[in-house]
């Protein structure tokens, strides 16, 4: 039979088958005069300066603007020329043609003077991976990308059956316009479904060849990141058996994105996006479905033609564009999409009877997760996921695949040239600044209260310098050189100050320091966590007797198996022990201030024998009778219920039982049966049985299997039945 191809992202089953925002220039870190490592040799000559960029340059400096021109674009540079005078006055250069009409060198979207190179969707215009942007990319500007997607599934649409399909094809798109986008896409598609049904209608393999989709896209950014468009296309389908169109789809789709880039100060690379609009699906008239008389190979032979319903849908996108670099020439983009297609045309061709409804009938929905890369220029790959959400039922479309895989690779081609500034640096300027002072040093040893050399002790000095230095083996360290005067020393172990002191610095001369603690450093700690499940991956609670270093004693998991413990660094030793499973036991080194992992899978023991107690598929059977002390389990049976708990506890497959208790005529009998009954159930749960594994019903005097007018007759009557309502075996 049909099978979902994903618990929450699936068809319902068929019926029974046979068997980039640029960052901030990061400035130049220079250590501070005091914290500069000790040298004894004379402080180097100064660095020359570095003339300041302005509109004029200095007499003893220039600016030369180079530009990196493609072919044809001599007339550009002699106009670019022409704006610069005899003496030196620097004006900015003219662009050349194709560029839009304003560059601005702080535009998040500009890449040395030229916009950032775009790719197109999976089968058209400038995006994402199935989202639109409204954004056309640079005037004259060209793109090709290469891309193919894949997914491969067990009991896809069929009990039994194995679905994967391979597609691929070619997007082109160009920019004629400063407004205005065409785009062009080849695809073809390869499906092979295998199945045990001998009498198949469908071909094991078939493949959609040379379908075409063309279209044009409109749109305009705003200068405050807002930016709306429109797109519409054709797509020409071929079919399966001859490379001429068989049919035809249109689409349109409205566009709106805000790119915070350009409404944030900070230009945060953050760019969120949406389409909706409508397509024609034409793609049902590739085959004739209705020759089709076996269900399981209409439906199979539909997705494999990739055939579909006319329908409304939906992109809702979040993507992060960040350029990287010094001048922004690399780019990363990770991708967050949401697709949702409502269907409009309900086919009952392909209606199925007795099949579970899907909770949005005409809805199909997945989620994309991917990265794009601008790797170097314009060459771009970009890899994604598809994770099927929702399917619709089989009369508003084919089943939505649980996962696929897309890989892409593409090169975005602009002839715009590239326009970089060159500074000129002019002589080299006085240093004025006095070398700072380097005067004495401190030399010392840190010791425990016993006087042992302390290893790996960070000395700092407050107030004098802002790195810190480690002690070596022995305890010894050497500082930086310090004008004379009262120097602040501390030492830092473990996180914490464990010592203060200070020490008074000559000129030209070594202090000597022994730094002594009073109290003995903390010992180093580390964290343990992690979880044991049992062999089928399920959370187990356990308690874990962990000894070494002073340790010896139980800790407890919580309910979902996780434990986390902070212990001293060192080597232990853990025993993990839950019912009804073997112990199991583990070592583990505990490094301070470091993590381990623990992961644990615990083997089931033996269950208990239970000689009395005995069930199958439908009954469980007890070899003594349940006794009552009024409507309380008499003590006599506590012996049987322990056994049957234990049956209950090693027997998980026994999922749902019913305690149905009966009696005789006399008194009050539903409310006696009601009673016993929860009686049993309540003694079965304090003993580890899981309550949601039993229900009770008392039944009174309604199924009696003898006559009341004996006392024999009356005792038959009085008994307590065991019904298994689910079994998982």
């Amino acid at each position: 039979m049909f099978v979902p191809s994903a618990a929450w992202a699936a068809p319902p089953a068929l019926p029974e088958g046979e068997t980039a925002a640029p960052a901030e220039p990061a400035p130049a870190e220079v250590a501070p005069p005091d914290a500069a490592p000790l040298v004894d040799a004379a402080p180097a000559e100064p660095p020359p300066a570095t003339p300041e960029v302005s509109g004029t340059a200095d007499a003893g400096a220039s600016i030369d603007t180079s530009v990196d021109l493609g072919a044809g674009a001599a007339d550009e540079v002699a106009e670019a020329d022409a704006d610069t005078d005899a003496g030196g006055k620097g004006r900015r250069k003219k662009r050349g043609k194709g560029k839009d009409d304003a560059v601005d060198s702080k535009d998040p979207g500009m890449v040395e003077g030229r916009r950032e190179p775009l790719m197109p969707i999976n089968a058209g215009s400038i995006g994402l991976f199935h989202t639109t942007l409204p954004d056309v990319g640079g005037k004259y500007t060209f793109r090709f990308r290469l891309h193919t997607d894949f997914f491969r599934k067990s009991n896809f649409m069929y009990r039994g059956d194995t679905h994967a399909r391979v597609r691929g094809g070619v997007t082109i798109g160009f920019t004629p316009f400063k407004f205005g986008e065409l785009f062009f896409s080849v695809k073809s598609a390869a499906n092979r479904n295998e199945r045990p049904q001998a009498d198949r209608q469908d071909a094991r393999a078939v493949f959609a060849l040379g379908d075409v989709d063309f279209g044009m896209k409109g749109a305009h950014r705003f200068k405050n990141g807002v930016g709306i468009g429109g797109v519409a296309g054709l797509g020409l389908l071929s079919g399966s058996d001859r490379l001429r169109t068989s049919s035809v789809n249109f689409w349109f789709d409205g566009l709106f994105a805000i790119d915070l880039r350009y409404m944030t100060k900070k230009q945060a690379p953050v760019r969120i996006s949406a389409n909706i609009g409508w397509m024609l699906d034409n793609s049902l008239r590739v085959a004739d479905y209705a020759a089709i008389t076996d269900d399981v190979s209409r439906e199979v032979s539909r997705f494999s033609l990739g055939g579909n319903h006319s329908r409304v849908r939906m992109r809702y996108a979040i993507d992060f564009p960040v350029r990287l670099g010094k001048k922004r020439q690399y780019g990363i983009n990770p991708i967050l999409e949401w697709a949702w297609d409502v269907s409009t045309v309900k086919e009952d061709a392909f209606l199925q009877q007795n099949v579970t409804a899907s909770p949005l009938k005409r809805s199909t929905q997945w989620l994309t997760i991917g990265l794009r890369a601008n790797v170097v220029s314009g060459l771009h790959i970009d890899m994604a996921a598809d994770i099927g959400m929702v399917s619709p039922n089989f009369e508003y479309g084919p089943p939505q695949p649980p996962w696929q895989i897309i890989l892409g690779l593409g090169w975005s081609f602009d002839p715009t040239p590239v326009v970089r500034e060159v500074e000129v640096a002019g002589p080299p300027a006085p240093d004025s600044t006095p070398p700072p002072p380097l005067e004495g040093r401190i030399v010392g040893q840190v010791v425990d209260p016993a006087g042992a050399a302390i290893p790996d002790a960070k000395i700092l000095f407050p107030g004098a310098a802002a790195n810190a230095i480690l002690t070596d083996a022995n305890g010894s360290f050497v500082s930086y050189r310090f004008p004379q005067g009262t120097i602040a020393v501390q030492v830092e172990i473990n996180g914490q100050v464990a010592h203060e002191a200070t020490a008074e610095v000559k000129n030209g001369e070594d202090t000597s320091v022994t730094l002594q603690l009073t109290n003995a450093p903390a010992q180093a700690t580390g964290i343990v966590q992690g979880a044991v499940t049992d062999p089928a991956g399920a959370p187990v609670a356990f308690t874990m007797r962990v000894t070494g270093q002073g340790v010896d004693e139980p800790f407890s998991s919580t309910e979902s198996g996780q434990i986390a413990l902070e212990l001293f660094a060192g080597d232990y030793r853990g025993v993990i022990t839950a019912p009804g499973f073997k112990e199991k036991s583990i070592t583990f080194t505990v490094v301070g201030k470091g993590e381990v992992t623990i992961r644990e899978q615990l083997e089931k023991d033996a269950p208990i024998a239970t000689p009395n107690v005995s069930g199958n598929k439908s009954a469980i059977k007890l070899k003594k009778r349940i006794r009552y002390e009024g409507n309380a389990v008499h003590p006599e049976s506590h012996a049987i219920l322990d056994e049957l708990a234990s049956f209950m506890n090693g027997h998980p497959e026994f999922q749902l039982v019913e305690i149905g208790v009966h009696t005789d005529d006399k008194g009050a009998a539903q409310a006696r049966t009601d009673e016993r009954a929860d009686a049993v159930k309540s003694y079965l749960t304090g003993k580890g049985v899981d309550g949601s594994r039993i229900s009770t019903k008392g039944y009174g005097a309604s199924k009696p299997v003898a006559v009341n007018m004996t006392e024999q007759g009356r005792a038959k009557n009085n008994r307590t039945v065991l019904t298994v309502k689910k079994h998982g075996g």
